[in-house]
């Protein structure tokens, strides 16, 4: 006997009706994991005004330290080798030197990209350092560290380095210093790659 068709649906419509529940899943699963990435990313930001260094959850803080120090001559967009400035912007760590002559060195990955095109087209590096600076950042490697844009920027503990004078003013070669027990401490929120945002 034959049965209604109300019971049985035809194959082609059930197939459909999977692919589409199948295609609803599917869209769910990559809008929530798209939006769990992004809530779970932490990152550093730099207030060279407050002399502060936060652990940012989104626009969170996890974690403040306070009284850090930069570049004895204080912050610049346009920095250059031997300035003694703390250069502004958008970093990332490429390496993390836990037994560094400051106790411990979180690498950043200056000069950036936009410093070395402006630099560039100012004549202030040539082509072949502008391509290598590039090519470091494509493959989220540390940067050529000898051009005349300067290098070795981090953030780093004291180590041998007087403590009373870091309380009271800003003595660094650009980096941002945090005292040995500070750094100790963000260590246990950092990772190569991590953002790092100076301002």
């Amino acid at each position: 006997m034959k049965q209604s068709s109300t019971l049985n649906p035809p194959r082609q419509f059930m197939n459909e009706r999977m692919l589409g529940f199948t295609l609803f899943v599917c869209l769910l699963l990559v809008s929530f994991g798209t939006t769990a990435v992004a809530d779970s990313e932490h990152w550093l930001r730099v207030d060279s005004g407050a002399m502060t260094l936060s652990v940012m959850h989104g626009d969170s803080p996890q974690l403040t330290l306070h009284n850090l120090a930069i570049g004895r001559y204080g912050t610049s967009e346009t920095r250059r080798r031997g300035d003694h400035t703390t250069p502004l912007g958008r970093f990332r760590i490429t390496r993390i030197d836990r037994d560094a002559a400051f106790h411990r060195f979180l690498q950043l990955d200056y000069p950036d990209a936009g410093r070395a095109e402006q630099a560039y087209r100012a004549g202030v590096i040539d082509e072949a350092e502008h391509r290598a600076i590039l090519a470091a950042h494509r493959r989220g490697a540390t940067p050529p560290q000898h051009t005349a844009l300067g290098g070795q920027i981090g953030i780093h503990g004291l180590g041998r380095a007087d403590r009373d004078l870091h309380e009271v003013m800003n003595w660094t070669r650009g980096c941002v210093a945090l005292t040995d027990k500070q750094i100790d401490t963000l260590l246990n929120w950092v990772h190569v790659g991590m953002r790092v945002e100076i301002q």
